[in-house]
């Protein structure tokens, strides 16, 4: 039994270490904050969300059972895309929602109508050029906390707590926002 307990510590520590390593650290959305940032991100029906970096997938679930949305979330933590999926089967989400363990700076983002950012100004700025090269006109982009940089966005917002919500609308096909 100790053989066990100090073994789960151990991988405990071993997986809070290498998440402390990642471009984001997990921080969970409150339901408010949520949708505020699918309010801002004028989510609509049938809309392709995508959460990139979405944790046990929150805001997959809220777009597609609260705005009847299609969602993807990609998360690089196992152990949390897991707990994602579980959820979405329990809720019954599995034909408009689903999280996928992966990396974000590998995924398709051609056929998304909003992308959701909560992550560091660091992934941000990794991002900023796949966004811009993928993204098709009239995409959106919510990013929660970090803006984009040498963006200008067109609308803010504000979660619960107050940290900045920042919108970006996407004018012309495959370029970044005007502004």
């Amino acid at each position: 039994m100790l053989y066990f307990v100090v073994s789960l510590v151990g991988l405990t520590l071993v997986w809070m270490g290498w998440n402390l390593s990642l471009d984001a650290a997990w921080q969970p959305t409150d339901r408010i904050t949520i949708r505020r940032i699918l309010s801002l991100a004028m989510v609509k029906q049938g809309d392709l969300v995508v959460d990139l970096g979405c944790g046990d997938g929150r805001i997959v679930v809220s777009a597609a059972r609260e705005f009847a949305a299609r969602a993807v979330g990609v998360e690089i933590d196992p152990v949390r895309a897991l707990l994602g999926k579980i959820w979405i089967g329990l809720l019954g989400l599995s034909g408009r929602a689903q999280v996928n363990w992966g990396n974000m700076y590998k995924l398709d983002l051609g056929r998304a109508d909003v992308v959701i950012l909560f992550l560091s100004a660091k992934a941000n700025r990794r991002l900023k050029h796949r966004l811009e090269g993928q993204l098709r006109q009239g995409a959106r982009i919510v990013s929660y906390y970090h803006p984009m940089p040498d963006w200008t966005p067109d609308q803010i917002g504000s979660s619960r707590d107050g940290h900045p919500l920042y919108l970006y609308l996407i004018k012309r096909g495959n370029c970044a926002p005007a502004g």
